[in-house]
Parts: C-alpha cells; structure tokens; sequence
C-alpha cells in the first residue's frame, strides 16, 4: 500500500493502523472501506476527493492534503529513479496528472534535482511535451479499460 495518496484510497499506510482498527472494533469490511473509500485526498482533507476542489479551498486542510499529495509524488519519483539508476522521462497521466497544471509544476519542483523543469506555457495548455530540461516531460491520456481488454484479449488469444 505504499504509494501516492489517490483520490479516496489511502497511500502509504503503517500495517498496525489495520490491526489498530481491528482490535477497535472495527469489522474487516469497515477496514476496507476506510482504506479504499474514506481515505486518501478525502480523508487527508475531510474536504473532498477532487483535487480541483481542494486547490480551491481556502481551508488550511484542503492545502495540507495538497501538500501530502505532492511530497509524495516528489518522493516517489526519486525513489523510483534511485531504484532505476536515474530518469529520462516522466509521464502525468491519469485524472489528476492530465488535468492539473499547477499539481504537475509543483510535483516537478519537488524532483528539480533531477534535472525535472517544466515550459510554463506548455504546462498550462495542456500540451504532451511540457518538459524543458534534461528530462522529457510528458502528459498522457490514461485509458485503463482499453489496457484492461487488449491484456484480457492478449491473454484470451495465447
């Protein structure tokens, strides 16, 4: 579980929050539905599961979610580069990823080091090559149901 924060689901999670909860009381099912349906930007902010919302918000809770959500994006980025032995592309995709410029500048100020710098003009229009630093920098439509069937269908046919 660990990971970036996602929109409801929980990112990184220490495994005795779970027993925590459980020895609580809670059911197994409760357990779940905290992790995949209360957490995450949700939980972090008691606010709202959309990010659009939370840059919005003036609450001091929508910004620390915000915050989690980049720190994390910026650590996971250089822990997968550490593990990779470095990093020639990166790629936004995904609700979050396509459609916020300001999250995707600010995820790229966290991993600058990695020689990470985005063209402002580009970022804010959307563009697919938004990167202009040693680092290409990209922005992809996600269409995980399409990935889903061709490996179901891949699968299917071998």
């Amino acid at each position: 579980m660990d990971r970036v924060p996602m929109s409801t689901r929980c990112g990184a999670i220490d495994p005795g929050v779970i027993l925590y909860l459980l020895d609580l009381g809670i059911t197994a099912d409760g357990v779940r539905r905290m992790l995949y349906e209360d957490s995450g930007l949700l939980g972090l902010s008691g606010i709202s599961h959309d990010m659009r919302k939370l840059l919005a918000s003036p609450a001091p809770e929508a910004a620390e979610a915000v915050e989690v959500f980049v720190y994390r994006g910026g650590r996971e980025i250089g822990s997968l580069s550490a593990a990779l032995g470095g990093l020639d592309t990166l790629v936004f995709t995904a609700g979050i990823g396509e459609g916020s410029p300001e999250i995707r500048q600010r995820i790229a100020q966290q991993a600058a080091w990695l020689g990470l710098r985005l063209d402002p003009a580009r970022n804010a229009a959307g563009a697919t090559e938004i990167g202009v630093g040693p680092v290409r920098v990209l922005v992809l439509p996600a269409d995980e149901e399409l990935a889903t069937a061709e490996a179901v269908y891949g699968l299917l046919r071998s």
